[in-house]
């Protein structure tokens, strides 16, 4: 077996990995909400991410590939829900704010990318 083939093989069982824990939470967090009878924003924003994670992975499996987007639109929604969850004075929560604008202007130059590059070549 080429080594190229084996290091496959073992992104591809972590990723099964990884989307059976994704789903163990998932199913760990709707009982939770269930027995104490509430929901709560904690609970819709942790749903967000592990729904990008399983998006994630299951674009892993189609194309063998992770597209950068995604750690990104998962870091912002947990710096969101850490705002919102978390006793933050004034200059953190203008500090994790900030963070959450610069990835969201790295997502702009994400979608942007290829016209921008392409912009670049031709000024060439």
């Amino acid at each position: 077996m080429k080594p190229s083939n084996f290091i496959h093989q073992i992104e591809t069982i972590s990723h099964w990995l990884i989307y059976a824990l994704v789903l163990f939470l998932f199913g760990s967090e709707i009982s939770e909400m269930f027995n104490s009878g509430n929901i709560e924003v904690k609970n819709i924003l942790t749903f967000f991410i592990y729904l990008e994670i399983m998006q994630m992975v299951s674009i892993f499996f189609e194309t063998g590939k992770i597209p950068v987007r995604y750690p990104i639109y998962i870091s912002m929604i947990g710096l969101a829900r850490y705002i919102i969850l978390e006793d933050l004075n004034v200059n953190e929560a203008l500090a994790i704010s900030g963070s959450i604008l610069l990835l969201s202007l790295a997502l702009v130059g994400l979608a942007y990318r290829n016209k921008l590059v392409n912009t670049a070549d031709n000024e060439e």
